[in-house]
């Protein structure tokens, strides 16, 4: 476009430290995101044990290692690991990609990243800090004989001569909780079983294979005792039986960009409770779509990537589709936790078939798969819906009063939850629920203050206008084009 304009001169300019690692905190990862980049490192050197320890006081988590027995580096070696984005040669099957991970993964959780290994009888270590970052991008060439002495006791035991590397993060900055007495045992609860639900998804072919364990525990500075826990393999794949006479099946399709691609497309069992399918969630609804691998690690849990329009979509719960990406296939966000699909790969997706069978008629039979559970478990017709939580108290009374008297009765709810743009409501069949965006809520209520029974009015309305479609198992595409032009209107009528 401007090949016209020619150069006069040029410049280095190097990044400027202190706003690179403002950007790299808030690059987007969670702390089991981040562990898990870590955990890739591990398992390219070769690690069959990794350990992760969150180190608390009484008042506040302290400090986060992440030890396996690897190969470990040398003091060369260690020196390419802790350069941002250095050139470093990944083997195709290497789960490291961008030469970023181990950095852009701990300064999301930290401001002190210290690395020492052993190799070849030969102790290394290395540190980042902010400020050095900030200062001159000087990273720290940390004593020998006291990184060994660390090594050894924050290491794996082994009997064998020790290898292997330990990452510590000190000056935590995104695990800090409030002052209240349980608060720190109810928050570490709670990561600690979002760390295993996390690492046993993303890593869950390694755990079930052998070829790594997993653990991660919490310890009390002043306290010698620590128990770890081992993290145990989720198989989002792991049903007993298929939802669905005839499937799975092995779809293809030609991706542009990346050649010849199988998709392994599975129904689950409907009622489905264990943990392969809720996955630590409440229900496996979030979890249906496409399951990237990438070198046997997941890459993407779920969701449609625009090949179906909505990522929480009731008819399709129990869709999951397997992929395995070939090297250099394709582009993944820098945590790994996405793919990056182009309009014309979407297309692609859509367009995968298999022996006799297309990906429509995939979806069609998840959807009716998810149609005959809603058959089997559907309450009778003759007991009355009215309206539940979200509307004032005594209005719910009266409308039960009018409607179904003292007789049985189901709730219909309404929650305000994040809905796609062109959504002002969507009906909720399976929970029985009208979601209303929260994007629109200051639009609707106007100056009334938010409240969990706020904009009465618009919610009964919303009852009485649609409280017949949830006698439908499911939305005919006349149905689902009406509920379209009145999410249309009411858009225009909000002024979006």
């Amino acid at each position: 476009m401007l090949e016209d304009l020619k150069a006069v001169d040029s410049a280095k300019l190097a990044p400027e430290g202190g706003s690179t690692i403002r950007a790299l905190s808030r690059i987007g990862y969670d702390l089991s995101a981040a562990l898990a980049d870590l955990i890739d490192n591990s398992i390219d050197a070769g690690a069959g044990r990794a350990e992760i320890t969150i180190y608390r006081s009484d008042d506040e988590v302290t400090s986060v290692t992440i030890a396996d027995d690897g190969r470990g580096m040398s003091d060369a070696e260690l020196r390419i690991g802790m350069q941002f984005a250095g050139r470093t040669d990944h083997n195709p099957r290497d789960l490291g990609a961008f030469g970023m991970g181990m950095k852009s993964a701990s300064f999301s959780q930290c401001e002190t990243l210290t690395v020492i290994s052993r190799k070849g009888g030969a102790t290394a270590a290395a540190r980042w800090s902010v400020e050095q970052i900030g200062k001159d991008w000087t990273c720290e060439i940390l004593e020998g004989s006291a990184s060994e002495a660390e090594f050894r006791k924050l290491c794996i035991p082994a009997k064998r001569p020790v290898t292997g590397t330990i990452v510590v993060w000190d000056r935590l900055t995104r695990l800090a909780v409030g002052g209240g007495d349980d608060d720190l045992d109810v928050f570490l609860a709670n990561e600690v079983a979002k760390i295993e639900s996390h690492l046993g998804l993303v890593f869950h072919r390694f755990l079930s294979a052998g070829s790594l364990i997993l653990t991660v525990m919490v310890k009390h500075e002043r306290r010698s005792l620590a128990l770890p826990r081992t993290i145990k393999p989720r198989d989002p794949f792991d049903y007993p039986r298929s939802g669905a006479i005839g499937w799975p099946q092995t779809l293809t399709t030609e991706l542009p960009g990346v050649g010849a691609l199988e998709m392994e497309a599975h129904i689950w069992p409907t009622g489905s409770l264990g943990e392969g399918y809720l996955l630590g969630a409440k229900s496996g609804l979030q979890w249906q779509g496409f399951y990237f691998y990438r070198n046997n690690r997941i890459i993407q849990a779920g969701g449609w990537n625009g090949v179906v329009r909505n990522d929480q979509d009731y008819d399709l719960a129990l869709a999951r589709v397997s992929i395995e990406l070939p090297p250099g296939g394709l582009e993944m966000n820098v945590q790994k936790s996405a793919l990056q699909v182009t309009a014309a790969q979407e297309q692609a997706f859509l367009a995968a078939r298999g022996d006799g069978v297309t990906f429509d008629d995939y979806l069609n039979a998840a959807r009716e798969a998810s149609a005959a559970a809603r058959r089997a478990n559907k309450t009778p017709k003759n007991i009355p819906l009215v309206p539940g939580q979200g509307l004032p108290v005594t209005v719910r009374r009266a409308a039960q009063k009018i409607l179904a008297a003292s007789g049985p009765q189901q709730d219909l709810d309404f929650v305000w939850q994040v809905l796609d743009e062109q959504e002002v409501f969507r009906l909720d069949l399976v929970e029985t629920r009208v979601l209303l965006n929260k994007d629109y809520r200051r639009a609707i209520l106007g100056d009334a203050p938010a409240s969990a029974a706020d904009a009465p009015i618009v919610k009964m309305l919303l009852f009485l206008l649609f409280k017949d479609d949830f006698e439908r198992l499911r939305f005919s595409s006349k149905r689902n084009a009406y509920l379209e032009a009145c999410n249309a209107l009411l858009l225009e009528a909000i002024g979006v």
